[in-house]
């Protein structure tokens, strides 16, 4: 396959995508975009690029550009910026993330970041005010799911990035990375993760909002906040009953997250295989059966019958049903009962 953007190719050969670009250098730079201009000198458009080790390029008979040590700096695991580190980010201030994200993917060791590079970060960190949210996201997705997460964040936190990117006082460090050690971090989606640092849901759909997440990644987050304290099998056996059927391909979504995130391959086997039940009755035979008159009553009572039936393993047929609904809408006319379930 072939994904073409801008002047960039992107080939994908046996799953691996390979960039394939046009030469270029930057004549104008605002901090967001670049005007360029395209060149056939391989060093004047190394010299654009962030980072030593992602300066480097190679030509189809094998021949390797490497004018800023990339190659040596690889090896030693080092994440260095191409010349004076304030001059790359004031190009571009989403590599102040880039530098993390690089970081934890590269680097040997969690503390090690180079202070001539810090320094310039904490000179130009409102920059990052100016780029858009979705990018953000974009970085900060491979930032919670890797290396190092929580040295990195500390370290972003210290520099007062989390201001400049509307993280707040609430985003907790420790829950996510505590969950670091336990989660399939290969296989979960970052927004998974990422909900670990909030203890609300509220917090997470502002966050949501900012960084302009997608719809599933919403459903994922409020997912694993509201149910992330609970193993119960028939817990979830519930939630999937009370799902639509439209959505039950979201729940299972969000479910598979919140499994890979503790580790729990029993759980998921044991939801992902079991047959949903279907509640044997309808709210409009309720008016037929039940003798209840149309209205909010057959709401109420619906959830009163439905909620038995689960209490009861999902193994009331539907006359037991209906013969229990019967009976408390009785109890309800007598003056010592209010309410169904009284």
């Amino acid at each position: 396959a072939v994904v073409s953007t801008q002047s960039t190719v992107t080939l994908m050969l046996d799953d691996t995508p390979y960039e394939v670009t046009t030469l270029r250098v930057d004549k104008e730079t605002d901090g967001r975009h670049a005007k360029v201009e395209y060149t056939t000198d391989f060093e004047a458009d190394a010299a654009r690029r962030d980072l030593t080790i992602n300066a480097m390029s190679v030509r189809i008979d094998g021949t390797l550009f490497d004018y800023f040590e990339g190659r040596s700096h690889l090896d030693e695991r080092r994440v260095l910026f191409v010349g004076e580190p304030a001059e790359r980010i004031k190009e571009d201030y989403l590599r102040i993330l880039r530098y993390f994200r690089f970081y934890g993917r590269i680097s040997q060791q969690d503390d090690e970041f180079d202070e001539k590079t810090i320094e310039a970060i904490k000179l130009h960190k409102d920059g990052l005010k100016k780029i858009s949210r979705e990018r953000i996201w974009l970085e900060m997705k491979q930032i919670v799911v890797g290396r190092f997460a929580e040295t990195i964040l500390t370290k972003m936190k210290d520099l007062d990035l989390f201001y400049q990117i509307n993280l707040k006082h609430t985003f907790r460090i420790d829950t996510l990375c505590k969950q670091h050690s336990l989660a399939d971090l290969d296989a979960i989606q970052p927004v998974t993760m990422l909900s670990y640092a909030f203890d609300h849901h509220g917090d997470f759909t502002k966050l949501r909002r900012d960084w302009k997440m997608s719809m599933d990644e919403d459903y994922i987050g409020q997912f694993l906040i509201r149910h992330r304290h609970r193993s119960e099998i028939k817990h979830f056996q519930d939630l999937l009953v009370d799902t639509p059927k439209h959505c039950r391909h979201k729940f299972h979504m969000a479910f598979k997250e919140l499994c890979l995130s503790r580790a729990d391959k029993g759980l998921l086997e044991t939801i992902e295989k079991w047959t949903v039940p279907e509640f044997p009755l309808r709210g409009d035979q309720l008016i037929k059966e039940v003798g209840l008159p149309k209205g909010p009553l057959v709401s109420k009572y619906y959830t009163l019958g439905k909620a038995r039936w689960k209490e009861n393993q999902y193994s009331m047929e539907k006359d037991e049903v209906i013969e229990f609904l019967k009976s408390e809408y009785e109890k309800s006319k007598t003056p010592a009962s209010s309410a169904p379930g009284s």
